[in-house]
């Protein structure tokens, strides 16, 4: 070390003392002192030497992990909603009430018309006038007359009109040529009488009517009685 050898140095002046007349004993005595002080030199002066420490592991501060908090659970709605909220759908309170189903509502359809009525089956008494007819024809040498479906439903709807309105007189007969068509048409009335045979007797005994009714330009007829006020009204429609 600088200091260590300077002083070292130092140590071991030259003298330029008396002239050699010095005594080798004194230079022995001063080299031994000399030795001495610089090993107690070097003793000192490793001694003063700071030895380096290993500096110690170092402490490791871990930081502190923050302790987790719990994530709060969102509570199912306490409220007081009904399960099954009518109308407006919706429960009261905070929980939310399930939707309410909406009625059905009725399917819809057009409404179907009602049936045309069928045409009236002929009764007994009309069949039964028919027939009657029929013999007196064959009486006077003629041939049967056949029934029609269309007149017949025109002599029905005639004889239900004059009940209906309370009257007993012969309506214009075009429209029942433009119903069933054909080239001719005639009819006869009747009111009160209370069977078949009394009726058709009565139209014999008229000359307009027994007319009608032994006509050979006929060929078809129909013939309907409605109850009424005054009795059986029966038209007899003869198409020809």
């Amino acid at each position: 070390m600088t200091a260590g050898l300077a002083a070292a140095a130092i140590a071991a002046p030259q003298y330029l003392g008396s002239p050699a007349t010095t005594r080798d004993s004194d230079a022995v005595r001063a080299a031994a002192e000399l030795d001495t002080r610089q090993a107690q030199a070097a003793s000192r002066s490793g001694s003063r030497g700071a030895t380096p420490e290993a500096s110690s592991s170092p402490t490791v501060t871990t930081a502190a992990e923050p302790t987790p908090t719990a994530t709060p659970t969102p509570d199912a709605g306490t409220g007081t909603g009904d399960d099954t909220a009518a109308g407006s759908g919706t429960g009261a309170g905070s929980g939310a009430g399930s939707a309410g189903q909406p009625a059905p509502q009725p399917a819809t359809t057009d409404p179907v018309p009602a049936p045309a009525p069928a045409a009236t089956a002929p009764q007994p008494a009309d069949v039964e006038i028919v027939t009657l007819g029929n013999a007196a024809r064959r009486a006077a040498g003629l041939g049967d007359l056949a029934v029609s479906a269309c007149a017949q439903e025109q002599a029905l709807a005639r004889a239900s009109l004059l009940v209906a309105e309370g009257r007993f007189e012969h309506d214009p007969l075009e429209p029942i040529l433009a119903a069933c068509g054909g080239r001719t048409v005639g009819e006869n009335l009747a009111v009160g009488y209370p069977t078949a045979q009394a009726t058709v007797d009565a139209w014999l005994a008229s000359p307009g009517h027994r007319a009608n009714l032994l006509s050979p330009n006929f060929t078809s007829i129909g013939v309907a009685c409605v109850d009424g006020p005054r009795g059986p009204l029966c038209a007899q429609v003869f198409l020809g």
